[in-house]
């Protein structure tokens, strides 16, 4: 026998909603010649008119299912009748259900909260990128919202040539609290500490809420060495007292040299070397010669202050501010300043106030790994390396020969502004 069910998900006001039919032959036997006439009540009419729906033939258990959209116009429980329910049985008989009835439940319109709109941030991980070569910006969107943001697209344009392949970059689906990753790669052809990147981006929310948003942001353009007129000169100062543990800074300036020398961009550095280091020598020198690299070799105290020479070759103590003070009158030219002496990262946070990148050492430092960090830093800038990941191979250099200090500890690089 054939059974007739109808169902709703859920019925409300206003509101777009399914009806589905059921006819089920709970019988032992095939039934045939099936119709069905739907009539709704008129407090929820069908978007497409009410339906009549005919299946030739159902097997025992089977069923057949039809779906009526509707949009109900008022709240209560409403009647669904059929004007026209019939089938035949096994055997041909003809058999008309004339009380099929289903009760339809219709609430109250529900008036839901607004979705807010998406909410983002755009920030930029890279600070530096090189000059007349094809680098990459990277950076991430941060979903800084309640709502998910489902898609979305991100632009950047400045003072700089865009990769045309990847000039607009596509989002994904980001939940709340989630960040997406970006990268554009560009090729800046002048140098700037503060080269204006512009950012536009839209993103989409899960509700469809839209919002736009533009961002600028500002990256230095140019890596040590590489496309400055006249190349990079590099101040190399030592001090060695006579009243303290005796260095071999000449070895070392020797290795540094050869280093240079055997170098890709050999000729790009100029090193310049001044011994005995007195404080006038400091200023004086600093006159004679427009470094882009200052290298201080020697000894350093405890409370990080940097050792120079007296007139008679005894120590004499630098003071902290002073030595800031001076770097601020030559950070136009001076982009590295490496303090290469014990304890002496006090004094390296304090020149970062006013030159790019400063390299100090945290603790007790071996002359050989002095030596060992000075040659590999300089290797890595010959090989067309920027300062940070020649910074980052000097200090895996040192931890290759010198087991009694922990080498990824002690050299510390400050970025300044």
């Amino acid at each position: 026998m054939i059974r007739a069910e109808v169902t709703t998900g859920g019925l409300r006001v206003g509101e777009d909603a399914n009806i589905v039919v059921h006819l089920r032959n709970d019988g032992t036997a095939v039934c045939t010649n099936i119709h069905f006439a739907l009539r709704l009540p008129a407090q929820i009419p069908a978007l497409r008119g009410n339906k009549e729906f005919a299946v030739a033939r159902l097997d025992a258990g089977a069923e057949w299912t039809a779906t009526v959209k509707v949009r109900p116009l008022q709240a209560g429980s409403w009647p669904a009748t059929s004007t026209n329910f019939s089938f035949r049985d096994e055997v041909g008989n003809g058999h008309r259900i004339a009380d099929f009835q289903a009760l339809l439940d219709v609430s109250e319109h529900l008036e839901r909260p607004p979705v807010p709109p998406p909410k983002f941030d755009v920030e930029l991980s890279t600070v530096r990128i090189a000059c007349g070569e094809w680098d990459a910006i990277k950076g991430e969107i941060v979903n800084t919202g309640t709502t998910a943001i489902t898609s979305g697209r991100l632009a950047l344009w400045g003072p700089f040539d865009v990769d045309p392949k990847g000039g607009d970059v596509s989002l994904g689906n980001l939940p709340p609290g989630e960040r997406e990753p970006f990268e554009f790669h560009v090729l800046a052809r002048d140098p700037g500490q503060a080269v204006p990147v512009h950012l536009l981006a839209e993103c989409i929310g899960g509700a469809g809420g839209r919002i736009e948003r533009r961002v600028m942001r500002t990256v230095a353009v140019g890596h040590l060495g590489q496309h400055r007129p006249g190349g990079v000169e590099i101040l190399y100062l030592a001090a060695n007292p006579t009243d303290t543990e005796r260095i071999s800074w000449a070895a070392e300036v020797r290795d540094v040299r050869e280093a240079l020398r055997m170098g890709v961009h050999r000729d790009r550095f100029v090193l310049h070397e001044r011994g005995a280091l007195r404080a006038r020598d400091l200023t004086q020198a600093l006159l004679d010669f427009t470094p882009r690299i200052v290298h201080l070799s020697g000894h350093g105290t405890d409370d990080g202050r940097f050792l120079a020479e007296s007139v008679s070759g005894q120590g004499r103590v630098l003071l902290v501010p002073g030595l800031a003070a001076l770097f601020k009158e030559v950070s136009d030219s001076v982009e590295c300043v490496i303090v290469n002496a014990c304890h002496s990262a006090r004094l390296a946070e304090a020149l970062s106030e006013h030159i790019s990148y400063v390299i100090g050492m945290r603790s007790w430092l071996g002359d050989r790994s002095a030596t060992d960090f000075s040659v590999a830093f300089y290797q890595a800038l010959a090989a067309g390396l920027p300062i940070e990941p020649a910074f980052r191979r000097a200090r895996a250099a040192m931890a290759l020969s010198d087991e009694r200090i922990h080498a990824p500890n002690v050299p510390v690089l400050y970025r300044g502004p």
